[in-house]
């Protein structure tokens, strides 16, 4: 508020305000702010465009992707039972919300990546 007041001040100063005006130049820029936090507030919800991949698909490739690692010959079972764990406790929206929206499954492939790349560990790397 204290840089607010001051900037209104000097504004007013500059622009040869009078103090009427100062206050309704103060008041108009205090109700723009009130607006734009509600504005926030509104929008921290996650919003599809037409062309983003829904919950639904979302859910299904993620877990297609952790699937296909467990797959994989040579996992530790330390690395199996971390990926099956984030499996179990996988939330679609926050990680829409953290990393999303998403286009393309390549855009939620990268995403998967880059969430469980610390948790896979092959027995090969472990041996050396």
């Amino acid at each position: 508020m204290e840089i607010t007041s001051a900037t209104t001040a000097k504004a007013a100063y500059v622009k040869g305000l009078t103090e009427e005006d100062e206050e309704e130049l103060e008041q108009q820029q205090a109700q723009e702010e009130e607006a734009a936090v509600t504005d926030k507030q509104e929008t921290d919800q996650v919003a599809f465009s037409s062309k983003d991949l829904d919950e639904e698909t979302v859910e299904e490739k993620a877990e297609g992707y952790i699937q296909n690692i467990l797959i994989a010959a040579n996992l530790t079972d330390a690395s199996k039972t971390a990926l099956q764990r984030y499996l179990q406790n996988f939330d679609v929206a926050s990680f829409i919300k953290k990393y999303g929206p998403f286009e393309s499954v390549r855009d939620i492939s990268a995403a998967m990546y880059a969430v469980t790349a610390g948790l896979v560990k092959y027995k090969q790397d472990e041996e050396e």
